[in-house]
This record gives C-alpha cells, sequence and structure tokens, in this order.
C-alpha cells in the first residue's frame, strides 16, 4: 500500500512531458497510457543534404466541432486555438530552411548611384569633343595637306604656287597651330623675294583660329581624363559599366553630325558663313582671292576638309556604338542568373 501510495503521489507530483508538437501550441500533457505514441521518422542517411521533415503531432483533419479527423479515420480532441499545419505550410519552411539566400553576394543587385549617372553623362558629353578634335588633328597635319595639293582634280593656284610651295608654306600654319609661339612665328615667313607671306589681317585671323583649335582641344583634354577617371569607377565590381555612356555619346556625336551634314548640303556657302560668324567677329575672316590663306587654302580645300572631319567622327562613332554592345549577351545572362537565384 505504501509503496502504491507512494507511486501514485510521485505520478501527480512528476511535471507533465513534453507534447509531440509545439509546447506553444498544445498544453495538454503527454499521457502514455491513454495517448498514442506517435512513431519517429527515420532519420537520414550519411550524407544526405535534403531537409528532414518532422511529423506534425496532429495531422492535417477537417473541423468537426470540438474533434477533428485524422488521417487514420480516429478522433482524438484538439485544444482550443491549436494550428495544424497543412503539408503545403510544411512544403514552404522546408523550402525557406534549404533555400540559399536570394541575394546572392556573387550577383547583387545594381542601383546607380549619383556618381554613376554623373559619369555616364559625362562620357556621353565628352565623346563628341574627343572624336572631333581627333578628326581635326588629322585634318591639320602635313599628310592631309600632302594628299590634298598632289592629287588629281585640286584647283590650281591663279597666282604662280605650285603643288610644293603651297605644301611648304602651309605646313608653317599647320606647325603654328599646334605650337606655342605667337603670331611672329607666321610674320616671319617671307617669300623669295623677301616680302612676308602674310599679311597682318591674315596674322590675326590665324591666331583666332588657334585659339579655336586650342580651345577645341582643351576640351577634348578636359574630356578624356574625366572619362578615365570615371570609367575606372564605373567599371568597378557591380558597377554600371561605361557602355551606356559610350552608346550614348556616339549617338549625340551620329545625330550633330547628321545635322551639320544637312545644312551643309543645302548650302555650303551658308554654312561655311554661319560657322565663321558664330567663332569669329564680323569682317576678320574674308580676304581677296590673291592672299596667301586664299590661296594655299582655297574653298575646295575646306570642302575636302569637312568632309574628312565628318566622316572621321562618324566612323569613331560607330566603331565607339558596336563597341558599347561587347560582353552584352554575358551582362544580360549574369542579370538573369541573379534574378533567379
Amino acid at each position: 500500500m505504501s509503496s502504491g501510495s507512494t507511486s501514485a503521489a510521485g505520478k501527480h507530483s512528476a511535471p507533465p512531458m513534453e507534447a509531440a508538437n509545439d509546447p506553444s501550441t498544445d498544453t495538454e500533457a503527454f499521457d502514455p497510457i491513454k495517448d498514442d505514441i506517435l512513431r519517429e521518422e527515420p532519420k537520414p542517411t550519411t550524407g544526405s543534404t535534403s531537409a528532414v521533415r518532422v511529423a506534425p503531432a496532429y495531422p492535417a483533419a477537417t473541423d468537426t466541432g470540438s474533434t477533428r479527423e485524422v488521417s487514420a479515420g480516429s478522433t482524438r480532441p484538439v485544444p482550443a486555438g491549436a494550428t495544424v499545419m497543412s503539408e503545403e505550410d510544411w512544403a514552404a519552411v522546408s523550402r525557406a530552411a534549404t533555400d540559399s539566400d536570394s541575394h546572392d553576394p556573387e550577383f547583387p543587385e545594381r542601383r546607380r548611384t549619383v556618381l554613376d549617372v554623373i559619369g555616364i553623362i559625362w562620357i556621353a558629353l565628352a565623346t563628341p569633343f574627343i572624336l572631333l578634335a581627333l578628326a581635326v588633328r588629322f585634318v591639320a597635319s602635313g599628310l592631309f595637306l600632302k594628299f590634298e595639293y598632289f592629287r588629281p582634280g585640286f584647283p590650281a593656284d591663279e597666282f604662280g604656287f605650285g603643288a610644293a610651295e603651297r605644301e611648304h608654306y602651309a605646313t608653317y600654319v599647320i606647325d603654328y597651330l599646334h605650337n606655342l609661339d605667337s603670331r611672329r612665328y607666321l610674320a616671319d615667313v617671307i617669300l623669295p623675294n623677301g616680302e612676308p607671306v602674310f599679311i597682318s589681317e591674315e596674322l590675326a585671323h590665324m591666331a583666332d583660329v588657334k585659339g579655336l583649335i586650342s580651345l577645341l582641344y582643351l576640351i577634348a583634354f578636359i574630356g578624356v581624363i574625366g572619362v578615365i577617371i570615371f570609367a575606372l569607377f564605373l567599371s568597378r565590381r557591380n558597377g554600371p559599366g561605361i557602355h551606356l555612356g559610350v552608346r550614348l555619346g556616339s549617338i549625340f556625336t551620329i545625330v550633330f553630325l547628321a545635322g551639320a551634314a544637312v545644312l551643309a548640303f543645302l548650302g555650303w556657302d551658308s554654312f561655311f558663313r554661319g560657322f565663321h560668324r558664330i567663332f569669329f567677329a564680323e569682317g576678320t575672316w574674308e580676304f581677296y582671292l590673291d592672299d596667301a590663306l586664299i590661296r594655299l587654302f582655297p574653298p575646295q580645300f575646306w570642302v575636302d576638309a569637312g568632309i574628312a572631319v565628318g566622316g572621321i567622327v562618324v566612323l569613331l562613332a560607330i566603331i565607339l556604338f558596336c563597341f558599347s554592345f561587347a560582353g552584352h549577351k554575358r551582362r544580360r545572362a549574369l542579370r538573369r542568373a541573379a534574378k533567379h537565384s
């Protein structure tokens, strides 16, 4: 009797065993006499990486008042407020536990910063000036002079300059445009009879031309420095890259040159005079036919120079436009992989 009472007292004083499911959702103590013991799921084999599904204490059932039908067809009381997880819920929990983070650090989402936008705009705006400076430098060279003066069909000088003499005196003009000397450099150029080749009005105009070309070179140089700096910044890991800025710059260049070509085609004289009125003071750029600048650089020379500058700029812009698509398929594949990872 004493042992029986002791056993009963111990039975009532012992804390209740935890339920098979979450204690927060089941407040009834487990009774080994009345309640069925759930069979444990087999443990995964060694080396398996699949998720382990823990069987719920209360399988999915249909509500019938205070009781629910379990899959085995038996009924058992379910505490009020208890949550029963469906198979779909367990599948979602299992996927959430095993799936890796969707934001893979190898392919993080690209977000443009303010500096990214500034860099793209800088590259787009600097590209036309850089290409134009390269084309002008090619035309303002001894190579282009030799091509012009010795090509068939180039108009001869009516006042006695031959092709060799034209090339000789025009070389001084080209050198003056790219050196640091003053107009005195051209003033010292003389004819065989000792007379100066260029008069004072021509010297003043060439000084203006030199200032304009120097300004173009300066803008292009600053543009190149900025493009290099922003290219390094935009090409950082997970940066947007320079392809958008290069593409926009090449498009701007082609559109600008196309507009200029249309104006020149509709009326070359009007286009040429309009250009000089914009960049030079009135009355400083018109000369007589026997002046040295007209004899060295007749109207046909400027037509050819305009075609050469436009052709070089457009060609370089097309090359840059095609270059901007380099690696496009790879970038798109990486974005898709990052999106679906």
